[in-house]
């Protein structure tokens, strides 16, 4: 009898559900940084703009050239830092020389725009440095329009005030302006 009852026994346990067993699967992505300046006219990231013939502006007035769009792009939590700069500290020096007397002309720069990108026109002899949290409105992109006014440098001739001549030599005048965008 007990041969049986051992033998009933071993078939229950045969015949009974084993232990649930759990599976665990973790799952893993990864969302690449988005963040940097954009403009749709803009070939590779540059942006070539001339303001002219600056001679045909007395040196009391300015030349405006604006109204290029600037989009701000940043998918970082804790936000951007946002750089502007020009490599000749806000002046156009003329071709071949490092400006100084009657080789630079000077210009500043506006900014419109929300979520604190904007600023009033001013020169550009230090770097204008932004920094801004994140947000779902930088994820999303902010643009502000972004004008740019340089000096006139026409005068009336020191020795006939009936004619007119330049503060600064003839030539072509250049500078680079840099809208430099990183994740904080």
């Amino acid at each position: 009898m007990k041969r049986i009852l051992l033998a009933a026994s071993a078939l229950a346990m045969i015949a009974a559900p084993a232990a649930a067993q759990n599976l665990t699967v973790n799952l893993t992505g990864n969302v690449a940084s988005v963040c940097g300046a954009y403009n749709s006219g803009a070939t590779g990231g540059v942006l070539n703009l001339d303001f002219g013939q600056l001679a045909n502006t007395d040196a009391t007035a300015q030349v405006a050239l604006g109204g290029f769009n600037a989009t701000y792009i940043c998918n970082s939590a804790a936000g951007m830092t946002r750089t502007i700069s020009s490599a000749n500290g806000g002046y156009l020096f003329r071709t071949g020389t490092s400006g100084g007397s009657a080789n630079q002309v000077e210009y500043s720069i506006q900014h419109g725009g929300g979520s604190g990108l904007n600023f009033s026109e001013q020169g550009l002899s230090a770097p204008i440095v932004t920094v801004r949290p994140g947000s779902t409105a930088l994820m999303a992109g902010q643009g502000g329009t972004v004008t740019l006014r340089a000096d006139g440098v026409r005068i009336p001739s020191p020795a006939n005030a009936a004619f007119t001549t330049t503060n600064v030599f003839a030539g072509d005048y250049t500078d680079v302006l840099t809208i430099a965008v990183v994740a904080n």
